[in-house]
């Protein structure tokens, strides 16, 4: 019977260790916004280069890569609204190439086709589509 009890016991420790381990994010799997623009990419079977860090003066947590023959900045921000402050940094990035800088949500989408790789521009306009707002 004592043991029996233990068992109970040791199984109770572990579920009440699990619960405060998933509230205090040690098992959080919910990514960043930038994490979650790639995903739903992905999902619709693009492919995006890795992303490597990029150094930008409107944002610090930013990184670079390209899909589908456009340059992508993606940056992630604490909040909505200062991701939108951003925008129009990030339409400095695009520079003189076709391009666009939007946010969504706490991430910053940025594409620039530089290698005018899409010049009626439906595959920038696809790739602002399917990022979740």
């Amino acid at each position: 019977m004592a043991a029996r009890t233990i068992g109970v016991a040791v199984a109770v420790v572990a579920v009440v260790a699990l619960v405060a381990c998933s509230k205090s994010g040690a098992f959080d799997k919910s990514g960043s916004a930038r994490d979650a623009v790639v995903e739903a990419w992905k999902a619709d079977k693009l492919a995006p280069s890795a992303l490597t860090a990029a150094q930008v003066a409107f944002g610090k947590d930013c990184q670079s890569g390209t899909i589908e023959g456009i340059d992508v900045l993606l940056c992630n921000f604490a909040s909505a609204d200062e991701a939108r402050a951003a925008e129009d940094g990030g339409l400095a990035w695009v520079g003189q190439a076709t391009g666009a800088s939007q946010a969504h949500g706490a991430a910053l989408v940025v594409l620039a086709d530089r290698k005018k790789a899409d010049p009626n521009g439906r595959t920038i306009n696809r790739l602002m589509k399917l990022a979740p707002k």
